[in-house]
């Protein structure tokens, strides 16, 4: 099968990309500097030379507080880049796969985001993500949209590393302690997807490493497991004052998935393996020299 991948030079993109070449599919990547989404003519020039009978959208623009004063650029991208995707791959009766976020929630609920539920997002980044997906409903053919969750990976720039360079110094973290996700392993969630694509004709799917965790508890288990000497303090996310309001619990069931068969570990577990491969890279982001605990 011939499918094209925007976004695989990213994080996930990467993965992905390599998942599908190992199932021996025929993988077309779409980089920006070849084709920009954002130019509906470059997108169907590019999509009809590549003639794909699936395209996976993961490019994205993922900076959730710059979005806040970048409106026009992240709208051009989340929004309007999936449009012209997507209505090119009606014309070519190409199946559409969108990758979005638990960000299109509020976060109000006590309980784990089914895909049924209703969106009602807190911030530009999720309201321009769920305008693609409703852009893809519209115009898509055949569609499926997957949402997940916090990722992070290798060479990313996820909540990993980010705490890893501001414990430089060794000076005090502050990490917030009300908002709380499903942090999911960039590998582990390419694997899943394709799992999912051929396991699901279509509809929208919830797919994350299993259970829930505040930042301030993820920090804390990254902070032992590298042997970070920084003591890490709980913040409200008002104390942190972030660009961009963030839902306070945003866990997504992923029980429709598992029902076909596909489900991703504890994110303990994935975190674990993430660790095994990359503390000593995050250790000397960190400033710390190599084989401390967790190496």
């Amino acid at each position: 099968m011939k499918v094209a991948l925007t976004g695989a030079d990213g994080l996930l993109g990467g993965e992905l990309g390599a998942v599908l070449k190992d199932g021996g599919y025929d993988l077309a990547p779409i980089l920006e500097r070849d084709v920009d989404i954002v130019d509906a003519a470059a997108v169907r020039a590019g999509l009809r030379d590549i003639a794909p009978e699936l395209l996976i959208h993961c490019a994205s623009y993922t900076r959730v507080d710059s979005a806040e004063s970048d409106i026009d650029r992240v709208y051009a991208v989340n929004a309007f880049g999936t449009f012209h995707l997507a209505r090119t791959a009606a014309e070519l009766d190409c199946r559409f796969v969108y990758i979005s976020t638990d960000y299109v929630f509020d976060g109000a609920l006590d309980r784990p985001y089914r895909p049924e539920d209703e969106p009602a997002p807190l911030n530009v980044y999720g309201r321009s993500k769920l305008a693609g997906e409703m852009l893809v409903r519209t115009y898509a053919p055949s569609w499926t949209i997957i949402r997940s969750s916090s990722l992070y990976g290798h060479n990313g720039n996820g909540f990993p590393e980010k705490l890893c360079r501001r414990a430089i110094g060794g000076g005090e973290l502050r990490v917030v302690e009300d908002q709380i996700s499903s942090p999911t392993y960039a590998p582990e969630l390419a694997r899943g997807i394709v799992e999912l694509l051929e396991a699901a004709e279509g509809g929208v799917y919830h797919l994350t490493n299993t259970g829930a965790v505040s930042w301030y508890e993820f920090a804390r288990v990254l902070a032992e497991e590298l042997g970070l000497p920084n003591e890490l303090t709980p913040v409200s996310s008002s104390e942190f004052d972030a660009p961009a309001r963030r839902p306070a619990y945003s866990a997504l069931d992923n029980t429709a998935a598992r029902e076909l068969g596909v489900e991703l570990r504890p994110w303990r577990s994935a975190l674990r393996e993430y660790l095994e491969r990359e503390a000593e890279e995050l250790r000397t982001l960190a400033g710390l020299p190599s084989g401390g605990e967790g190496s």
